[in-house]
């Protein structure tokens, strides 16, 4: 009996967890891409995003060195940007990474942190990054929206 009364609400757990996850996100996560408030970078396509963070294009048309930062792996905001612009999960940009080292053509940068990249955007007028829609202040522009 005594087994029964544990069995039972963990039984009911499980199936909650369960139906929880198989139920579509009704709110998917916005995410904006970001510059500097002094960046001359105006507007921003996904097909040039794509370029920038596979590293294709590498000056912007002022001639501004082009700087794509990145979130650290394992952020959800990272997975769902490489998903909807690169079209990769994370996992998958490793062998494409692998491949470009020998080229000489190192992956975007890696900051810690929204608070970091939105101090690096500041202090490098060609950087480039995506945030949470959540995490945008004041201290950088808004270029894009990705749902």
């Amino acid at each position: 009996m005594a087994r029964l009364r544990i069995a039972v609400p963990l039984i009911v757990a499980l199936a909650w967890v369960t139906i929880a996850r198989a139920e579509p996100d009704n709110h998917p996560m916005r995410i904006a891409i970001v510059v500097g408030r002094s960046s001359t970078i105006q507007e921003v396509s996904k097909d040039i995003l794509r370029d920038v963070y596979l590293r294709r294009q590498r000056v912007w048309p002022d001639g501004t060195r082009v700087i794509p930062v990145n979130l650290p792996p394992g952020s959800p905001v990272r997975e769902r940007f490489s998903q909807l612009v690169l079209g990769r999960s994370t996992a998958e940009l490793v062998s494409y990474w692998n491949a470009r080292y020998f080229e000489g053509i190192m992956p975007p940068a890696v900051l810690p942190s929204p608070a970091a990249i939105r101090a690096y955007l500041n202090a490098q007028p060609g950087a480039i990054a995506y945030l949470s829609a959540d995490d945008v202040d004041d201290s950088c522009r808004s270029l894009l929206r990705l749902e």
